[in-house]
């Protein structure tokens, strides 16, 4: 009889870290799963089909894409500064910070198009969004493909919503 248990507990825990793995390497087929925007001749993404484009938005420089509590937004930027492109990141996370932002953070990732981009990650203090910016500064321009959500909306999605951010091509 304590054998039984034993091996009930153990097949338990191994079909429990299964099921956790399994949820953390859903993999999304883009072309299958999204939808191809093209931003203009040089720039595209591919976004959740689930998601529909807000053609209400009041920024008409942001594209929108909106799911529920989630959004997905792209943005341009023309940098007419001199800032040098190594400094843009620091600068950034500082411009986050100053709308609001808490516990950012930020590292270089290589995506799948070869850009080596800056991915931003933290949450807004006052409303409990959390944010994940994947952002490709050039030095005339920056690129900032972006995902918001609410606390435990985000951590459900992030894993799957990051592999359209990644999907950038800036060409």
């Amino acid at each position: 009889m304590r054998v039984c248990i034993k091996l009930s507990m153990i097949f338990l825990l191994i079909a429990g870290l299964f099921a956790c793995e399994q949820k953390k390497s859903q993999s999304v087929f883009l072309e299958k799963d999204g939808n191809l925007y093209e931003v203009n001749d040089h720039v595209s993404f591919y976004h959740p089909k689930s998601f529909s484009m807000n053609v209400t938005s009041e920024n008409k420089n942001v594209i929108e894409f909106i799911n529920d509590q989630e959004m997905i937004y792209y943005k341009t930027i023309i940098d007419d500064t001199d800032n040098k492109v190594e400094d843009m990141p620091a600068l950034y996370a500082g411009a986050l910070e100053q709308e609001g932002a808490i516990d950012v953070y930020y590292q270089s990732m290589t995506i799948e198009s070869g850009l080596v981009c800056q991915e931003f990650t933290g949450i807004f203090g006052a409303t409990g969004v959390k944010f994940k910016h994947l952002v490709y500064f050039t030095p005339d321009y920056s690129y900032m493909l972006c995902y918001q959500a609410p606390d435990k909306v985000y951590d459900d999605q992030i894993d799957i919503i990051t592999q359209y951010l990644v999907s950038l091509v800036v060409s």
